[in-house]
């Protein structure tokens, strides 16, 4: 009989053994597909908050949790600006930026380390947002880092306690999120490489063509005339040719924000560096008047603007010359046709004494004879 209970209590044991087994397996499986998933969702997504959804729906897979946020810490640095709520956020409940050191997220972004808060009752500030009502449970904060800088931060929150093992493993994938995070931003600073002239920082010319091919879509659905400016540097050849084509390249990059300034970028105007040192603003629901008053203050703005050359060369004198022409509605015209009364007004503005704004009429033509002309888009001296 001693035996036969001392066999049944060690193949008790190892059952008991085979129990712990199973389940410690069980949790190194879910946690390497985890990883895979998140390893593809970090390899096919490039858009950040589509990115950290499809992440923390596979986090939610192998580590349960009633409430998560995500925010990312802003370009200029100042504060965090969210990202993800996996719960609507309460009309009580701000949204809006958090600063370093406020709540646990700030906390996490100032000092660069994880928190985990056994009891969320006895933590003083907010965990996922200002202004939420406390509840029980406890919190996982990570932030998401690279070697350089805090990109953000991450944290979950649950009734019931979190384990060690759920923190270790939020903190080890962290690394991996952060790549994506960083990768996808890479490839944001790409695609706006890709559109925006990097002298000028304005939008580039295939983003012209772009642009006027959806204004004359909207002009279809609603009727509104739009305008188009083109914006041309006059005597940029002296410019280049008497100070150097670096002194050149630098009124060029100061002209771009001035006409951003100038303009109403704000609301209706979009500026664009056209090619070499023309520039052109659309003006959408604009009607040809109005676009002759924002040429104009353009025009006086550059005119009256310190650039650099004229402060290293009191006599020397900076001005642009600008053609405006318009989109009524039943026109009929595509877009190379505005850009070509626009240009035509702008030939006659110079053909009249530079520095001035004139409009297409149908009495425009092409100034010199037809083998002087020079092709759309040429630099104008």
């Amino acid at each position: 009989m001693p035996k036969q209970k001392t066999a049944k209590g060690k193949g008790a044991g190892e059952s008991g053994s085979e129990r712990d087994f199973k389940t410690l397996f069980y949790r190194k499986l879910t946690e390497t597909h985890l990883f895979y998933e998140v390893g593809r969702t970090v390899a096919s997504e490039l858009e950040p908050a589509d990115l950290i959804k499809k992440i923390v729906i596979s986090i939610e897979k192998a580590i349960n949790f009633d409430d998560a946020s995500v925010y990312l810490v802003k370009k200029d640095m100042s504060g965090l600006d969210p990202l993800y709520y996996h719960q609507a956020p309460t009309p009580e409940a701000g949204t809006g930026t958090i600063y370093f050191e406020n709540g646990a997220p700030g906390e996490i972004a100032g000092t660069g380390e994880p928190l985990f808060i056994h009891d969320t009752r006895l933590y003083e500030s907010f965990i996922h947002r200002p202004e939420e009502a406390k509840k029980p449970g406890s919190y996982i904060g990570i932030p998401l880092k690279n070697e350089n800088r805090i990109g953000g931060f991450m944290g979950f929150s649950r009734t019931s306690a979190f384990r060690v093992e759920d923190f270790d493993l939020l903190r080890t994938l962290s690394h991996l999120i952060s790549a994506g995070l960083e990768k996808a931003e890479l490839f944001k600073k790409t695609l706006e490489l890709s559109r925006v002239d990097e002298l000028t920082g304005l939008l580039n010319y295939r983003v012209l063509l772009e642009k006027l091919e959806e204004e004359i879509r909207r002009q279809m659905r609603t009727g509104r005339e739009f305008s188009f400016v083109m914006i041309d540097i006059d005597d940029f050849k002296r410019i280049n040719d008497r100070y150097g084509h670096l002194e050149g390249s630098r009124l060029i990059a100061q002209i771009g924000p001035l006409l951003k300034a100038a303009c109403r970028t704000t609301s209706t105007d979009t500026c664009f560096r056209y090619g070499g040192e023309e520039f052109s603003v659309l003006l959408a629901e604009t009607d040809l008047h109005e676009a002759l008053v924002v040429a104009e203050r353009v025009r006086k703005a550059v005119e009256e603007y310190p650039f650099s050359v004229k402060v290293a060369h009191p006599f020397e004198k900076v001005t642009v010359s600008l053609g405006v022409s318009s989109m009524v509605y039943g026109s009929g015209k595509a877009s190379p046709e505005l850009i070509n009364e626009a240009d035509l007004a702008l030939y006659r503005a110079k053909a009249s004494g530079k520095n001035k704004v004139d409009c297409f009429t149908e009495t425009c033509t092409m100034p010199g004879a037809p083998s002087e002309q020079e092709p759309g888009g040429a630099p104008r001296h």
